[in-house]
């Protein structure tokens, strides 16, 4: 079957589309022998000899989806000419495989890695507004005017950066603090809380859309299921609503004590009990008034003779115990 240049390459996990059109531009890619740089230009992977810089484009293998808990000090990239450790030795030898974007290489946590160039650009790519949610130890306390600060946006090396939401999530001597994105900016996290005073010593990123590192140990990685799969690719369901523009001010906890639902390290992601975005609810106790808010004591009325309080109130000495 006939498809477009772009997507022959994008699925064989060699490009994305957009990279691919900038290949067709430069002349790196061949078909039957003849240069092509025509955006649009068809091909059929299984007959024609397409190639890339003289190296064949091969059909697809089946698709394959992982997520990794990258540990510091391992590169994203699929080579690396120090020599460092990179993530590649962390998965499976699979055929066109790559990481979605990018993680620095003191930074940890959550990262994609497939053989399937749509996705990737899917995932990655800005205007799907996939959210990207980090937990930043910063030094000092953030106010909440950093905080809003920090949503409104700031100017860094003529570059405006800005976060989607923004969190403090614990707050001691130094504090975690929670940052969503939606873009992929060089260091945005660091540049963004540096900008506003509070350097980064620690970086970790714990969720991309609805997938959550929870459950991997650094350097584990599992496969997604196709229901994971199918809501990274879903339009629109990455959208949250707009915070409130107010800030209300946390009050400082002491080292010992731990808002609930978070695991016992304060560089774990957060548990929430009562799902996403919840309060974890009160400790069992429901109170005793009813929906109407009156308390218990209006069930004496049975006992003591009197009518319901929508109606006048009249008073009897029928059933009152005698003194």
């Amino acid at each position: 079957m006939e498809e477009r240049l772009q997507k022959i390459l994008s699925r064989a996990g060699i490009a994305s589309r957009r990279a691919a059109e900038r290949v067709l531009a430069e002349g790196r890619i061949t078909v039957n022998g003849h240069t092509v740089t025509e955006v649009g230009t068809k091909a059929d992977v299984e007959r024609d000899d397409v190639r890339v810089d003289g190296v064949r484009v091969r059909p697809p293998q089946a698709p394959v989806y992982l997520m990794l808990n990258k540990p510091k000090g391992v590169v994203t990239t699929r080579h690396d000419p120090e020599g460092r450790p990179t993530v590649m030795g962390l998965v499976p030898a699979v055929a066109g495989l790559f990481p979605v974007g990018r993680l620095d290489v003191t930074t940890e946590g959550l990262l994609l890695l497939t053989n399937d160039g749509a996705f990737a650009e899917r995932v990655s790519h800005p205007r799907y507004e996939v959210p990207r949610v980090y937990l930043a130890k910063v030094r000092n306390v953030p106010e909440p005017e950093t905080i809003e600060r920090l949503r409104r946006g700031v100017t860094v090396d003529g570059e405006r950066l800005a976060a989607d939401h923004v969190r403090l999530v614990e707050s001691d001597k130094n504090a975690w603090v929670e940052v969503t994105l939606h873009e992929g900016k060089h260091h945005e996290v660091r540049r963004l809380l540096e900008a506003v005073g509070h350097p980064v010593s620690k970086l970790r990123r714990v969720s991309i859309g609805a997938l959550s590192v929870r459950g991997l140990e650094p350097g584990e990685f599992r496969a997604l299921t196709p229901q994971e799969v199918q809501a990274l690719l879903k339009p629109g369901s990455h959208r949250r609503a707009p915070e409130r523009s107010r800030v209300a001010a946390r009050p400082r906890r002491p080292a010992h004590a731990r808002r609930p639902g978070h695991s016992k390290g304060p560089g774990q992601a957060p548990r929430r009990a009562a799902g996403h975005g919840e309060r974890p609810g009160p400790s069992g106790r429901s109170g005793r008034s009813d929906q109407s808010g009156r308390s218990d004591r209006s069930d004496r009325s049975d006992q003591s003779g009197r009518s319901d309080r929508s109606g006048p109130r009249k008073r009897t000495h029928r059933g009152r115990p005698q003194r």
